[in-house]
């Protein structure tokens, strides 16, 4: 049976790396999955496993290589809406480097693609509605609309006119169960096709937001080291403050990913409480700040010190101390480290904590924002209708997160194929 090799620029590469030693060979697995601009709606493939490590370009081995080399201990402050990173010398010297900082956000570009992606996709879901309605027919109601123009046309004496798509209710129960389960329902051919290429684009799309987070997360690298330190947050808690806002610039994915990527470079991202830390609530200089959720803008009385919040904190998170790396219950800010590290540095550090200064960095309208709930009519659990006060922060027995019992949804399986 013949097999097309993936071509392309730099694929000749990969496709020797995986098949010049046999050796390495596990098995090989014929599949088909479903494709509908394929002849038959089916793509045929064979699989190969590989026992043994993947595929790295020169050009990232050479990145890796001059990361590690780097001796730079920086931190990472995760948001909704962007990631901030700030990088010191290991030896807090300013004749071996300056302070370093990145922000990552949605450009413009990128956030049309998302709009035009979600309306695709909001056409595609109303599409397939109208099938099975239209395929379904006795198993729905007539809408508001439909039922006032039969009434006029049984007024006026007319013949019923026959409804193809009800736009009513699903015929159901009184608990509220369909009276015909969806699995039973007559599914047409263009439904079948339709769902087929609205699988297709989901697929595209998480794959796009998985080679994105790669693509970050070794520029961070590249820039600012392999030793970082980012704060244990619980990314459930922003799904149920924020919902689908997260698959935009999925947070829980780039640190996953800078995780992997400073594992690969000979580093290691460890993770620090929040309980025990209070980055958020701090300043460089010991003091403490307190602010809300919706203060974006840290201002400290004591130093005079004025930043942005997220990458104030990022530069708090890399004077964080572990007893235990594994253990991230154990971890304890240096004040006295930050501090000199702030007398150290100076204007150099406040430049850097009101804006990125890495070259490669994107800064579109309202970089560094995050997505704050609005003040009136804010939307609370989907179980809860709507509140008219704002969200509140998050509470004290969500923010100890670290040594809860069960999987992150930043470790998960799922977020970190490569």
């Amino acid at each position: 049976m013949p097999v097309r090799i993936p071509q392309g620029p730099g694929q000749e590469a990969r496709a020797r790396h995986f098949l010049e030693v046999g050796a390495r060979w596990h098995k090989v697995d014929l599949v088909r999955r479903r494709k509908a601009s394929a002849p038959g709606g089916w793509a045929y493939e064979a699989h190969l496993m590989v026992l043994g490590p993947g595929y790295a370009s020169p050009s990232v081995r050479r990145m890796r290589q001059q990361a590690a080399g780097l001796d730079r201990i920086g931190g990472v402050d995760g948001n909704v809406s962007s990631l901030s990173v700030v990088s010191f010398p290991a030896n807090l010297a300013p004749s071996t480097g300056t302070a370093v900082s990145s922000e990552i956000v949605l450009t413009d570009a990128e956030r049309a693609r998302l709009e035009k992606e979600a309306k695709k996709r909001r056409g595609r879901a109303r599409a397939l509605e109208r099938s099975r309605r239209s395929t379904n027919t006795g198993q729905y109601g007539l809408s508001k609309k439909q039922a006032r123009r039969a009434e006029r046309r049984a007024t006026k004496g007319l013949p019923e006119k026959i409804v193809t798509a009800p736009g009513g209710a699903r015929d159901s129960w009184v608990d509220g169960v369909p009276k015909q389960a969806f699995r039973r329902d007559r599914l047409s051919h263009g439904y079948r096709e339709l769902r087929a290429r609205q699988a297709e684009a989901a697929a595209s799309a998480a794959e796009y937001r998985r080679h994105r987070a790669r693509a970050v997360a070794r520029d961070i690298v590249a820039a600012h080291g392999p030793r970082l330190t980012v704060e244990d947050c619980d990314i459930r808690t922003w799904y149920r403050l924020w919902g689908k806002r997260l698959s935009q610039t999925t947070p829980g994915m780039l640190i996953s990913a800078l995780e992997i990527e400073c594992r690969a470079a000979s580093g290691r991202l460890v993770r620090a409480s929040t309980w025990s830390t209070a980055l958020s609530q701090h300043c460089l200089c010991g003091e403490r700040v307190i602010k809300t959720l919706r203060d974006r803008e840290h201002k400290c009385t004591a130093c005079g010190l004025v930043g942005k919040r997220d990458l104030v904190s990022a530069a708090l998170a890399a004077f964080v101390d572990l007893i235990d790396p594994d253990d991230p219950k154990t971890a304890r800010l240096d004040s006295a480290r930050s501090r000199h590290a702030q007398i150290t540095y100076g204007e150099g550090l406040e430049e850097a904590l009101r804006e990125s200064t890495t070259p490669c960095q994107n800064t579109p309208r309202g970089a560094g924002r995050v997505a704050v709930p609005a003040q009136r009519v804010t939307s609370a659990h989907r179980t809860a209708e709507r509140r008219d006060r704002t969200t509140p922060d998050e509470p004290r027995h969500l923010r100890d997160h670290a040594g809860a019992p069960g999987t992150r949804t930043a470790c998960s399986p799922q977020l970190t194929i490569w």
